[in-house]
């Protein structure tokens, strides 16, 4: 039993330390352009295998949770794994090692001098880490490391137009975390708990659903903005078409796919309650 629980554990966090390992070995490589590009194509085609490999394993055994640092849940930080996050996780591989293959051509020398290879990789961890969080905070925390590293990577090369589209870009995506942030206080101060799985309990006994479907709109507001779903998707057409090929590849088939993944989570395991107003207006939105 403790053995199955120490493999539940490693296949959990591993997605997450793969990226940061190469992206530290591509810190550590930084006058060696060539040693940084095969090392993030192995850390990439590492993660598209352990990628697989918990599919495998969630396909078999069903949903895998893990404690970090044996904390007890809720309190602890939890890692989970479903189908849906478990498939998402395998496309971050997929695309990430076609990515980085592109990209030993498609960047320029310069960009790769200033950290590309870096940053890429840990972006890469924060979309890992976003899709198996199991804490809605944790969450939070990963949107800002993909935040962060997504801005490094949009604003290399220090070109005017990327520069203009870069402060529409996190600007936006700033108010976007205020938001989030905000809603996540509020729902803490509501039910005492930030882990998914526990909210989507406590909030079924709480008696005020116009409350709680007040904090779900501000989700809705904060992920469809990352998201970039109708009408909030402004700030995209004015910031894709600044970058390299390989990080407007990147940035779409991958960044605002953890916005989608978020309203997904969020509005079928916790919002679930009063679903007239927030899956309506989904509905209406994915029309758009």
């Amino acid at each position: 039993m403790e053995i199955n629980s120490m493999i539940t554990d490693i296949i959990l966090v591993i997605p997450v330390l793969i990226p940061l390992l190469a992206g530290i070995l591509a810190l550590g490589f930084w006058r060696f352009k060539r040693a940084q590009s095969l090392v993030t194509i192995a850390g990439s085609g590492l993660l598209l295998i352990s990628g697989i490999y918990l599919l495998k394993n969630v396909y078999s055994e069903g949903i895998l949770s893990t404690q970090i640092g044996s904390w007890t849940a809720p309190f602890g930080i939890t890692f989970v794994s479903d189908t849906l996050s478990a498939v998402m996780v395998v496309l971050t591989g997929l695309i990430s090692l076609a990515v980085s293959i592109y990209s030993i051509t498609a960047i320029d020398n310069e960009r790769k001098a200033y950290g590309y290879y870096p940053i890429y990789n840990i972006l890469i961890m924060g979309v890992c880490g976003a899709f198996l969080t199991g804490d809605i905070f944790n969450l939070f925390v990963w949107f800002e490391v993909i935040l962060i590293s997504s801005f490094v990577l949009l604003t290399l090369g220090g070109q005017k137009p990327q520069i203009e589209s870069s402060i529409k870009y996190v600007t936006l995506n700033l108010i976007s975390s205020t938001l989030f942030l905000t809603a996540v206080g509020l729902i803490y101060g509501l039910t005492g708990t930030l882990n998914m799985a526990d909210l989507a309990v406590q909030l079924k006994s709480i008696e005020n659903t116009g409350i709680v479907t007040a904090i779900s709109i501000l989700f809705l507001v904060s992920f469809g903005i990352k998201s970039a779903i109708f009408p909030l998707f402004f700030w995209l057409p004015s910031s894709y078409h600044t970058p390299p090929v390989a990080v407007s590849s990147f940035f779409a088939g991958l960044l605002t796919k953890v916005g989608v993944y978020a309203l997904i989570r969020i509005f079928t395991l916790i919002f679930v309650a009063d679903t007239f107003l927030t899956h309506n207006l989904l509905l209406i939105f994915a029309v758009f």
